[in-house]
């Protein structure tokens, strides 16, 4: 299989949109490039051809009916012909193919969350899709503006609070999963994911500010320029086998003496969630992790805790509905974690607290 290539202007055409798309993009170029070249170069011309010589006087203008109706009549053809072309590419993206897989997908500051079939949630800022089936995007937004990008797949669309947004797409071919260490060494339309692989890059387009001094590890993932997540594009085998099992620990806590742990520590980084919380008791905008486990606390409405199984859960699916004493002012947005990931989780806490 021979690597897609791009354009000088467009990245490689990986889905079957993607074709639809840069024909009429290209349409569009081409007729603004040949107008705009007849329409400087007739400039130059008359401005040459007219210019103020010697014992040559101006004379009025003359009032040519046939040229001006022509000339306002002959674009609407052109322009009534792009309205139907471009109307009809957006109805084929916008109306999905009735076995199109559901992906519910949820945006927020400043992090990706998809839902599988069956209620599946894979890591955040990680989607998996299945190669050669159409794909349907169900977006909604828990906090502000974020908007869903796919150069590869060109879609794109709004993810708007208070309200659901459908995309859909196809993909063509399978990610390039080489090993890599910065985006200069993935194939092209292709960055270097989280993993530590090749992946396909999802931005979220939209800006509206970061607050101040929330950062991450790898610098990432702490606003709308840095909301980046990962596409996998895998065989319908693979997938279906992650939607029977949930997402898998990762490979490198493979033998690890304390498997659960070790998988609770990448989450901790992966999912951000070391950007408000620390693991060695620094301050930091949320509660530290070192020692939380089995802690005894109060909340704002002037109950009391135990950082137990249910309390951490609780905080991780509904940190909102109990708030601690002292951070009243914090407001850390659901995770929709697997069991199995909230375990890992508070393996990790666990150790913190040895």
């Amino acid at each position: 299989m021979t690597e897609p290539q791009g354009t000088i202007q467009l990245p490689p055409q990986l889905s079957t949109l993607a074709p639809e798309v840069d024909d009429m993009y290209y349409v569009i170029y081409w007729i603004s490039v040949v107008f705009f070249v007849a329409i400087v170069g007739a400039t130059a011309y008359f401005s040459w051809k007219y210019r103020r010589r010697p014992g040559h006087s101006s004379k009025p203008p003359g009032h040519a009916t046939a040229l001006e109706i022509a000339w306002t009549v002959a674009p609407l053809f052109l322009l009534v012909w792009l309205f139907h072309a471009g109307f009809t590419t957006y109805l084929h993206s916008t109306v999905a193919p009735q076995n199109a897989r559901d992906i519910r997908t949820r945006a927020m500051q400043w992090n990706w969350e998809f839902e599988h079939e069956g209620g599946v949630i894979d890591e955040l800022n990680v989607l998996k899709i299945p190669v050669g089936e159409p794909v349907r995007i169900i977006m909604s937004s828990s906090d502000v503006l974020h908007s869903f990008f796919i150069p590869a797949f060109r879609v794109k669309r709004d993810a708007v609070p208070g309200m659901y947004t459908t995309l859909w797409f196809e993909a063509t071919e399978l990610t390039d999963t080489r090993a890599c260490e910065t985006d200069a060494d993935c194939p092209e339309a292709h960055m270097c994911g989280r993993a530590g692989e090749c992946v396909l890059p999802l931005f979220c387009t939209e800006y509206c500010g970061a607050p101040q001094g929330i950062t991450d590890s790898a610098g990432r993932n702490t606003n709308h320029s840095t909301m980046l997540a990962d596409v996998r594009v895998i065989t319908r085998e693979a997938y279906d086998e992650f939607l029977e099992l949930g997402p898998p620990p990762p490979a490198e806590c493979e033998g690890s003496e304390n498997q659960p742990a070790c998988w609770g520590e990448k989450l901790y980084t992966s999912n951000g969630c070391n950007a408000c919380h620390s693991a060695d008791g620094s301050a930091a905008p949320g509660p530290t992790w070192q020692g939380l486990w089995g802690r005894q606390g109060s909340f704002v409405d002037g109950g009391s805790y135990v950082a137990d199984e249910n309390y951490i859960r609780e905080s991780i699916l509904q940190p909102q509905a109990h708030v601690v004493t002292g951070y009243a002012a914090v407001n850390m947005p659901p995770y929709r974690l697997s069991d199995r990931q909230i375990d890992a989780i508070i393996a990790y806490m666990r150790t913190l607290s040895e």
